[in-house]
């Protein structure tokens, strides 16, 4: 790959990306996402405006996941009336695989938000995933983000 970041994954926008691929091993963690872009003040970016990307890659080393599950819902009638509330479903560790694979096959990525590690990693993040009706949320702590890209594209509209 052309381009190159590490430990930055807020000079990137993931909105609506697309979810080409997801895996999970206790060694690595690797998302390849389309429609991601890189930020203005992306280092790698010398044009100071957002610009897509090509084909992305993100790969978490040594990666922990800290939190899983679907997230739930509150159900209103047409009068704003309250009816029914599904709550949060953990995801169990012999269920990671399966979603996972559920998840890059008609993933839209909702966010990927850098947060402060708690649990003995050196850095953290959330992940949402958007599948059809649902959203999955994946908290997982690393060791390194590295984020690969082969070429900028056109710019983000404002």
């Amino acid at each position: 790959m052309k381009y190159k970041s590490v430990n930055e994954l807020d000079k990137f926008m993931f909105q609506d990306a697309e979810v080409k691929k997801m895996e999970f091993n206790p060694e690595l963690m690797t998302m390849v996402l389309l429609g991601a872009a890189a930020r203005h003040n992306n280092p790698s970016n010398d044009t100071l405006v957002d610009r897509y990307l090509d084909d992305t890659e993100i790969r978490l080393k040594s990666p922990k996941i800290t939190r899983f599950l679907l997230e739930g819902a509150k159900y209103y009638d047409a009068n704003n009336v309250f009816l029914r509330e599904v709550p949060d479903q953990d995801i169990p560790k012999d269920q990671f695989k399966e979603t996972f694979q559920k998840m890059q096959e008609d993933g839209k990525v909702f966010v990927i938000t850098p947060k402060d590690a708690k649990n003995g990693g050196e850095y953290c993040c959330e992940i949402a995933v958007d599948v059809d009706e649902d959203t999955y949320w994946v908290e997982v702590e690393f060791e390194k983000a590295v984020v690969e890209w082969e070429h900028f594209l056109n710019k983000v509209p404002a």
